[in-house]
C-alpha cells in the first residue's frame, strides 16, 4: 500500500512538472489573460477594484514586489475580487477556499488552530504559538486569537505553504498567511456593501472612503459592522441540579440550574481601519495602518458541542446524563448558565456577562521605505494588542460543572529593518534584523463542581490563577542572490534567531491540591510561584535555484528550513504536584525540499502551478487534554515525515467563462512518538492482568492501568491525505449589464480532529458546494447578488478534544467535544462604488 501511494505521488508530481518544462512548445504571446485567484498589483499603482490579468500579477512573498511567475515559492493567492465573491470575511472562510488549509476558531485559551498541509498547533493551550503565522500588512503574529478577527477591504491574501523562515520574523514551520489591506487611491473613491445571511440571521455592512489629502498624502478609512443572531441553537433548559449539596451551606437557589438565557448564541462586532500613505518623493514612502475591533460573543462554551460517543442519546457529566443535550455533529450545542448565587462569586474583572465574552483588539503597522540609488532600506514597526474576557461553562451540558472566567491580554511589539540591493550586475543581496517583545497575561477563576462550596470564603471556585510570560526575539537574516544569466538565479541565505521566554504562575486562591500558597517549587526563588526560563538559538538556512527560460515559464528547486520557538503552557492548572517539566516544551523545527514550477500557455488562457515537496518536522509541539487530571499533557513528538504534491490551474475557456481547480496530496506520518491515549474509563474492579486497552492504545507497563498511545505511522490531527477544489466563473453580457454565475466544489479526505486521534473524532471525507449569482452594470458601479455556501448543509469537525466529565461510563471511550463548521449559508448582497 505504501509503495503504491509513493509511486502514484511521484508519477503525478513528475507529470505535472514535465508539463511545465515542455510547455514552451505551445505557449503563445497574445490573447486574453485568464482570470486569476491571485494577487493584485502593488497598491500605489493599482486601484483594487480593477481586475488583475496574468501578466501583471504582483506578490510580496519575498517581501518585495515581484511577478507571481518569477517567485520560487508555493503560493495560493486570492485577489480582493475572489475574497468578495466568496464572502470570505475571516481566516476560517479563507481557509475554506484553499486545499490543505484548515482553520478553527476555538476562542478560549490559544484562540484557534491554523493548519497547512496537515501541520498545526493545538488551540487549547495559551503559550503555544501557531505553526502558521499570520502577517497583516507585513506585521507578523503567531497568536491563535488572530483566527477570530474579521478581515475586510483587503487587496489580496497570500497563502505561502511550507517553511518560510528567511523572509518572515518567526514561527512559520508550516507556512504564512499574508493579508494586505487596500491602500489609498489616487482619486477620491468610496463604496459600501450590505449583506444578509438568512440561516444565521447575519447582517453585515462594509463601507470605505479613499483619496488624496494632498498630492503627497493619501488616506483610506474602512469600517464594518456585523451582527450574527446565531446559526447554532443552545438546547439547555432549566432542570434540578444533581450536584447541589445542601450540607455545604450553599444557598437553596443553587439547587436549580437556570438553563440558558441565550438559546441562539451569536456575536456582533464593529471594526474600523485608518490608512495613511505618505510619498513626498520617489526616494521615500511611508504607510501607517491602524485597525481596531470590538466584539461581543456568546463565549467559548458554545463554540464546541458534544460529539460522543454517548451511552444512550444524552451526554453525561461524571456519569449523570443531561436530558437536554445530544451527541450529534450538527447545529445544536448545550451550555447552561451558572446559577446567579455561583456566578456572583466569580472574580471576572468587571466582565458582568451571565455567559459570554468580549474581545478588543488593535492591530497596527508603520511601513517605511527609503531608496538610496541601488539600495532600499525598509522598516516595519508593529504593535498588536488583543484582550479577550469571557465567562462560560465548558462541559457542553446544562450542568456546566466546569465553568470559568478567563481574562487574557497579549501585547506584541515588533521592529524589522531590511536593506536590499538592486544592482545591474550578477550579484544582489538582502540583509536585516528583527526584534519582537511579547507579553501574555492570563487570569483564571475556575469552578469544577457546584458541590464544592467553601462557605468561609463564599466561593465555589477550585482555583484562581495568574500566569505571565514575557518573550523576546532577536533575529538577523541575510540572503545572497546570484543572477548568472537572465534565466538562471541562485539565492541562498539564513536566519539566526535567539528566543528568550520567562514564565511565572501562582494561585491566589485554591482548595485541595490547588492550595499552593505555601508550596516551594523546585527551581523557583519565590514561595507559591512556579517559574521557568527558556532560551534557544537557531540558524535556519535556505537555498533556491530558479530557472525562468521566458516570461511564461518558471522552474525552481529549493531547500528550506523552519523554526518555531518552545516555551511554556499557561493554561495548565497549577497544583502542588505541578513541576516546570509539566508545562514546558521544546522548539519545533522543519527541513526539506520543494520542486515546483509555473506556466502560462494556450494564448495566455491557461495558468498552471505545481510543486512536489518532502519535509521532516522534528519536535512537533503537541498538547492533549486529560479530563481525569483536569490538566493538559504538553509534549514534543519525535518527528513527522511529510511527502506530497500540489497542482493548481486556471483556464479561460472563453472570454466570458473560466475554470479553476486545485488538487493536493499530503502524506504525513509520525515517527518516534509515544504519547497520551484519549479519555477512557475502565470498569470498576478491573485488574491489569485481564484488562484490555481501547483501540490504538496500550499500557505503559505490566502493573498499572495507565494508558499510552504509539502514534508512529499515523497522521497528525487535521491532516487529510487528499484535498482539492474545482469551479467556474461565467459572465453573461446583457447590453450595458452583466450577469455573473459562479459554482465551486470542495473535497477533503478524512482526518482526525483531535490531537489524541480519538476514534469518535474521525471526520470522514466530505464535499462542500458553493454557488453565486451577481447582477451589475458593466462599469461595476453597483451590484446585487445572492450567494450560497455549503449548500448541502454539511456539518464537519474543525477541532476536537476530550470533554471534561465525559469519562464517567466504565468501559467506554470518553465523550469528545468538537468545534463544528458552520452549515448552509444563503446570503443576499447589494453594493455600490463611487
Amino acid at each position: 500500500m505504501g509503495t503504491t501511494v509513493y509511486l502514484r505521488t511521484a508519477l503525478l508530481a513528475s507529470a505535472s512538472l514535465a508539463v511545465l518544462v515542455a510547455a514552451p512548445a505551445f505557449a503563445q504571446d497574445s490573447g486574453p489573460a485568464a482570470p486569476q485567484t491571485t494577487t493584485a498589483p502593488a497598491p500605489e499603482a493599482q486601484d483594487v477594484d480593477q481586475p488583475t490579468t496574468a501578466n501583471d500579477i504582483v506578490i510580496t512573498a519575498r517581501r518585495k514586489d515581484e511577478r507571481l511567475m518569477d517567485v520560487p515559492v508555493v503560493i495560493t493567492a486570492l485577489t480582493n475580487e475572489t475574497v468578495a465573491r466568496y464572502q470570505s470575511n475571516d481566516l476560517t472562510a479563507i481557509g475554506n477556499l484553499t486545499p490543505t488549509v484548515i482553520i478553527g476558531a476555538y476562542r478560549a485559551n490559544g484562540g484557534g488552530s491554523i493548519a497547512i498541509r496537515g501541520i498545526s498547533s493545538p488551540a487549547n493551550q495559551t503559550g503555544f504559538e501557531q505553526a502558521v503565522s499570520v502577517a497583516i500588512d507585513n506585521i507578523q503574529t503567531s497568536n491563535g486569537q488572530v483566527a477570530r478577527l474579521g478581515f475586510f477591504d483587503v487587496e489580496r491574501v497570500e497563502v505561502l505553504k511550507g517553511p518560510q523562515a528567511l523572509f518572515f520574523g518567526k514561527n512559520n514551520t508550516a507556512g504564512v498567511i499574508s493579508i494586505v489591506s487596500a491602500s489609498p487611491t489616487k482619486e477620491f473613491r468610496g463604496g459600501a456593501t450590505a449583506s444578509y445571511e438568512f440561516v444565521g440571521d447575519e447582517a453585515t455592512v462594509d463601507a470605505f472612503v479613499s483619496g488624496p489629502v494632498t498630492p503627497t498624502l493619501g488616506f483610506r478609512v474602512a469600517v464594518r459592522y456585523r451582527n450574527l443572531d446565531g446559526w447554532l441553537r443552545n438546547t439547555s433548559t432549566s432542570i434540578a441540579n444533581p450536584f447541589y449539596r445542601p450540607a455545604t451551606g450553599a444557598p437553596a437557589s443553587v439547587g436549580t440550574l437556570p438553563g440558558t438565557s441565550n438559546p441562539r448564541p451569536g456575536d456582533d462586532d464593529f471594526t474600523g481601519r485608518v490608512t495613511l500613505a505618505f510619498e513626498p518623493s520617489n526616494a521615500f514612502k511611508a504607510t501607517l495602518r491602524v485597525l481596531g475591533t470590538t466584539q461581543t460573543d456568546a463565549g467559548p462554551g458554545v463554540s464546541s458541542q458534544n460529539i460522543g460517543p454517548c451511552t444512550g442519546p444524552n451526554p453525561r457529566v461524571s456519569g449523570i446524563a443531561d436530558p437536554t443535550a445530544e451527541c450529534v455533529i450538527d447545529n445544536r450545542t448545550t451550555s447552561g448558565d451558572v446559577p446567579a448565587a455561583i456566578r456572583n462569586t466569580i472574580r471576572d474583572e468587571g466582565l458582568g456577562l451571565t455567559s459570554g465574552g468580549k474581545l478588543k483588539a488593535i492591530v497596527s503597522g508603520l511601513n517605511m521605505q527609503w531608496k538610496f540609488g541601488d539600495l532600499t532600506l525598509a522598516s516595519n514597526t508593529g504593535y498588536n494588542n488583543l484582550q479577550y474576557k469571557y465567562f462560560a461553562g465548558f462541559d457542553q451540558t446544562t450542568y456546566s460543572q466546569l465553568a470559568q472566567f478567563e481574562g487574557q491580554k497579549s501585547t506584541e511589539f515588533s521592529q524589522e529593518l531590511r536593506l536590499s540591493s538592486d544592482f545591474s550586475g550578477i550579484f544582489n543581496f538582502v540583509v536585516g534584523g528583527y526584534y519582537q517583545r511579547t507579553t501574555i497575561l492570563d487570569h483564571y477563576d475556575t469552578k469544577l463542581s457546584d458541590g464544592a462550596y467553601n462557605s468561609a470564603a463564599d466561593r465555589y471556585t477550585s482555583f484562581e490563577t495568574f500566569a505571565h510570560q514575557l518573550g523576546k526575539t532577536y533575529s538577523a537574516f541575510a540572503q545572497a542572490i546570484f543572477k548568472f544569466t537572465p534565466q538562471l538565479e541562485l539565492a541562498g541565505g539564513a536566519r539566526y534567531t535567539r528566543e528568550e521566554k520567562d514564565f511565572r504562575k501562582n494561585n491566589v486562591y485554591g482548595v485541595g491540591t490547588f492550595l499552593t500558597a505555601a508550596q516551594v517549587y523546585p527551581g523557583s526563588d519565590q514561595v507559591g510561584y512556579l517559574k521557568g526560563s527558556f532560551r534557544d538559538n537557531n540558524v535556519s538556512p535556505e537555498v533556491t535555484l530558479t530557472w525562468t527560460p521566458d516570461s511564461k515559464h518558471t522552474l525552481f528547486v529549493a531547500y528550506r528550513t523552519g523554526f518555531k520557538s518552545g516555551g511554556f503552557g499557561l493554561t495548565n492548572p497549577l497544583q502542588t504536584t505541578t513541576r516546570i517539566g509539566d508545562v514546558d516544551f521544546d522548539s519545533e523545527k522543519a527541513k526539506g525540499f520543494e520542486l515546483g514550477g509555473r506556466l502560462i500557455a494556450l494564448d495566455n488562457r491557461l495558468n498552471v502551478s505545481a510543486a512536489a515537496f518532502a519535509y521532516t518536522f522534528s519536535n512537533l509541539q503537541v498538547n492533549t487534554y486529560d479530563p481525569a487530571r483536569i490538566a493538559y499533557t504538553i509534549n514534543n513528538a519525535g518527528a513527522v515525515r511529510q511527502r506530497g504534491f500540489e497542482v493548481e490551474f486556471n483556464f479561460a475557456a472563453a472570454r466570458e467563462f473560466s475554470l479553476h481547480g486545485a488538487l493536493a496530496y499530503v502524506n504525513n506520518k509520525f515517527r518516534n512518538f509515544t504519547g497520551q491515549c484519549y479519555s477512557y474509563a475502565f470498569p470498576t474492579g478491573t485488574v491489569r492482568a485481564t484488562a484490555v486497552p481501547p483501540p490504538n492504545c496500550s499500557f505503559v507497563n505490566t502493573t498499572a492501568l495507565t494508558l499510552q498511545q504509539v502514534y508512529d505511522g499515523r497522521a497528525p490531527a487535521r491532516s487529510p491525505e487528499w484535498s482539492g477544489n474545482a469551479g467556474f466563473v461565467g459572465t453573461l453580457p446583457l447590453g450595458d449589464y452583466k450577469l455573473e454565475l459562479t459554482g465551486d466544489a470542495y473535497y477533503s479526505g478524512s482526518y482526525y480532529a483531535a490531537d489524541t486521534l480519538a476514534p469518535p473524532t474521525l471526520q470522514p471525507d466530505f464535499w462542500r458546494f458553493n454557488a453565486g449569482l451577481t447582477f451589475s452594470p458593466t462599469n461595476g458601479s453597483w451590484n446585487v447578488g445572492v450567494f450560497g455556501k455549503n449548500l448541502t448543509n454539511k456539518y464537519y469537525l474543525l477541532y476536537a478534544a476530550d470533554r471534561t466529565g465525559g469519562a464517567g461510563v466504565p468501559g467506554a471511550i470518553g465523550e469528545q467535544r468538537g468545534v463544528v463548521a458552520r452549515g448552509r449559508e444563503i446570503t443576499v448582497r447589494v453594493g455600490f462604488k463611487l
